[in-house]
């Protein structure tokens, strides 16, 4: 036998003798019915080719279906992602800022009809009009308001000063554009009539009442250093964001840390409620516009049926989501580490779209989970 046929057997052979390195899954809750099993195969597949690392949860009401962990929270220390683990959520961050928001209105010390210039005498006249509405529902014409990076030092005043002095990109509720500067923008507000840090607020009536407690924003002492999922497949792979600290360029938009448990349900209570004062109007699912709820939570169709949701991703591999279908009370909850190349910084929505709804929106009734 010739040397390049030795060769080429050799690496035949390493291509499909064993599962790449640092693939791993690891089922937790997983019910019987044949739909999870399809799942439970398909998004296994996923994960031995490398597309995503981290931790899936599918719930029908308050019963947990499905819950896995794949790949790993830290390679180098060689430990597995389980539910301990924490995880950025990105933009799911949002979802808190307009919960404080909508706290606020129910305990009438804010109304969704406020404007800019009841906060901001100062701001031009183009800005003034601005109302909480357009503010949470991403039809205020705000453009972003710093373009160097989400960890860009800067303390509140610059952000408000920044925010107000950018040109609207379309006159307030003309047009739906996507604004992380509304978000910040929100969460001063928040300060503004709370009298309270925004981190303060959010600790006191959103995560402490909730029992939250492993959720939270960068660098807080309370959140357990050790338990954090280190992000790979984008920028600076083996790094976490929450060591990177926490500016006005991110409070309100993002800059949060949760676990799997903590998120699912902080998904529940958005669909229910409770974080409210009770018999208080839940506008968490109100439209704002076509696009957007009041809870920072967007309405789409995906498979024939309603999907309400929200993601987020950062350039350090993490990427999140969470869904709830109405019409099968059915949730979705995505924290993950890492990706590859064939979905990059959109993989938590890929991953759902294509690999996860199509399985479980092909069961005719919610009583098939049984």
């Amino acid at each position: 036998m010739n040397n390049l046929k030795v060769v080429l057997i050799v690496f035949a052979l390493l291509g499909c003798s064993s599962t790449p390195e640092f693939r791993s899954a690891t089922p937790i809750t997983q019910n019987d019915a044949a739909v999870i099993s399809d799942l439970t195969a398909e998004l296994e597949r996923e994960h031995l080719a490398g597309t995503f690392d981290g931790m899936v949860l599918v719930a029908n009401g308050q019963q947990t279906l499905f819950k896995s962990a794949y790949g790993y929270a830290d390679r180098q220390q060689a430990q597995k992602n389980d539910p301990t683990y924490l995880y950025d959520m990105g933009s799911i961050a949002k979802t808190f800022t307009a919960a404080a928001v909508l706290q606020l209105v129910a305990n009438n010390e804010l109304k969704l009809t406020d404007t800019i210039a009841d906060f901001y005498h100062n701001a031009s006249d183009e800005l003034k009009a601005i109302t909480i509405t357009q503010l949470l529902g991403h039809t205020s014409g705000l453009d972003n308001f710093h373009n160097d990076s989400d960890f860009e030092f800067m303390d509140k005043a610059e952000a408000e000063r920044r925010i107000l002095a950018i040109p609207l990109i379309a006159a307030p509720g003309e047009k739906v554009a996507y604004s992380n500067a509304a978000y910040t923008l929100l969460a001063a507000i928040v300060e503004k009539v709370s009298e309270q840090s925004f981190q303060g607020y959010v600790h006191e009536h959103l995560l402490v009442p909730l029992n939250l407690r492993n959720t939270g924003f960068y660098k807080e002492s309370q959140l357990h250093a050790n338990k954090l999922a280190r992000g790979y497949g984008g920028d600076d792979p083996g790094s976490t964001t929450f060591e990177k600290g926490l500016t006005w360029a991110l409070i309100g938009a993002g800059g949060m840390v949760t676990s799997i448990d903590d998120l699912a349900t902080w998904i529940s209570a958005l669909k229910s409620g409770r974080f409210l004062p009770v018999n208080a109007p839940n506008l968490v699912l109100t439209e704002a516009n076509e696009r957007w709820l009041l809870g920072s939570l967007a309405q789409t169709e995906i498979n024939g049926e309603t999907v309400i949701q929200m993601g987020g991703s950062t350039d350090y591999g993490y990427t999140a989501l969470i869904q709830y279908v109405p019409s099968r009370d059915l949730f979705v909850v995505l924290l993950l580490n890492a990706h590859n190349d064939k979905y990059r910084n959109a993989t938590h929505h890929q991953l759902s779209r294509k690999h996860i709804l199509p399985i479980l929106l092909g069961v005719n009734h919610p009583a098939d989970f049984d």
